[in-house]
């Protein structure tokens, strides 16, 4: 499998298509840059969000991966919908690192709560980072 079997973005419907046939054969680990690559594209709304829905599933998603996804969620810049995936989507990935990589990307991960919970955030957002507080002890931040 390649890494990045989607191709072109912008012929969106078959790269859904992609998606949803890679996902119900257990083959989404297999193409991570792919995905990297389709959470960065800014081109299309509904493959960021199908992505999101998604990688949870994935057992041993990259550090990359977890970057990306920890980076939309803390991006002021996106709307509340898709900040709300990355964050139950990051809930998921958090615990399926290995070991070696969990405690950086948590620490990152709590530094962007923190910044995120420092200002009043819509419920839907403020309830996925509490679950996010809650299942890995950044009790800290709660309010």
């Amino acid at each position: 499998m390649r890494n990045d079997p989607f191709g072109s973005l912008s012929d969106w419907g078959t790269v859904l298509v992609l998606l949803e046939a890679l996902a119900e054969n257990d083959q989404l680990e297999d193409c991570q840059p792919g995905l990297i690559r389709v959470l960065q594209y800014k081109g299309n709304w509904q493959l960021r969000e199908e992505v999101l829905k998604r990688v949870g599933e994935i057992q041993a998603p990259t550090d990359k991966l977890v970057f990306q996804v920890l980076s939309i969620m803390g991006d002021d810049n996106i709307y509340y919908d898709v900040r709300i995936l990355a964050a139950e989507a990051l809930i998921q990935l958090l615990k399926r690192l290995q070991d070696d990589s969990r405690g950086e990307i948590k620490r990152e991960a709590q530094k962007v709560v923190q910044k995120l919970k420092s200002t009043p955030q819509p419920p839907f957002l403020d309830d996925a980072l509490g679950r996010l507080c809650l299942e890995f002890d950044f009790l800290t931040i709660i309010r």
